[in-house]
């Protein structure tokens, strides 16, 4: 995806995160992270996108703390670059938080592989992402979310994600559905149907909104070939018949 079209996407993204619709989405956000944050610490942590005052980031316990978007913001401490091309070291974040990113990006375009890159080994990646099943991801489908404005979108199922992150030798840590209000734009009426979060705990009369899914990264481990050698030549030496 060029930069130019990741641009408009995420400005819109990150508008959206300030309209009651997308402050209360955030909020269920920080919510659900909230519930494992005790587990997410460490040095460095990387979020792919501005997401209005991304309230979830103040918890976290990371010494830095960095935002990625294609789009320059005066307002908020970012690194602009493109998402597919992160101006980041190989193995250096301990953490990303990944909201919405896969419905931003094509199937085949998205920063999975950039991810993966710039991951720590034991590093966390934190996907928020829309349940296509849910009201959620219909309005997206038909174009009455608003998200990205009038640009595309792509809606993943999180066992697509899971399965992507699998084939990397990535873990699953964590994986939840919620937010069982419909996507409502008047914040009166979001206000008023509260109730359905605690309902769809208990009883799930459709599918949730939004999924979190948490992935950690593992790294095989080689003999060293040092070692190896260094076995070899004992071997060898022991073999040499002595001399009298």
């Amino acid at each position: 995806m060029a930069l130019d079209e990741q641009a408009t996407k995420y400005r819109s993204l990150d508008d959206w995160f300030k309209t009651p619709q997308g402050m209360r989405a955030s909020i269920a956000f920080a919510t659900e992270l909230g519930q494992i944050s005790e587990h997410l610490h460490g040095e460095k942590l990387l979020q792919l996108g501005s997401c209005g005052d991304n309230v979830w980031l103040s918890f976290l316990r990371y010494r830095h703390k960095w935002v990625a978007t294609p789009y320059f913001d005066s307002q908020t401490p970012t690194l602009v670059t493109s998402l597919n091309s992160l101006p980041i070291e190989r193995d250096s974040i301990d953490c990303i938080i990944a909201p919405l990113t896969f419905e931003a990006f094509a199937r085949d375009k998205n920063p999975i592989d950039e991810i993966d890159r710039v991951l720590k080994p034991m590093g966390y990646v934190v996907f928020f992402g829309i349940n296509p099943l849910s009201f959620w991801g219909f309005s997206l489908r038909w174009g009455h979310l608003g998200c990205f404005g009038s640009a595309s979108s792509t809606l993943t199922p999180s066992f697509s994600v899971k399965q992507a992150m699998l084939n990397r030798d990535f873990r699953q840590c964590s994986h939840s559905s919620f937010y069982y209000i419909p996507p409502f734009k008047n914040y009166a009426l979001i206000q008023k149907m509260e109730f359905l979060n605690e309902v769809g705990k208990m009883v799930c009369p459709f599918p949730a909104g939004f999924y979190c899914f948490i992935v950690q990264k593992y790294q095989y481990c080689q003999p060293s070939l040092v070692g190896r050698v260094a076995e070899g030549d004992i071997l060898l030496q022991s073999s040499i018949p002595m001399k009298i």
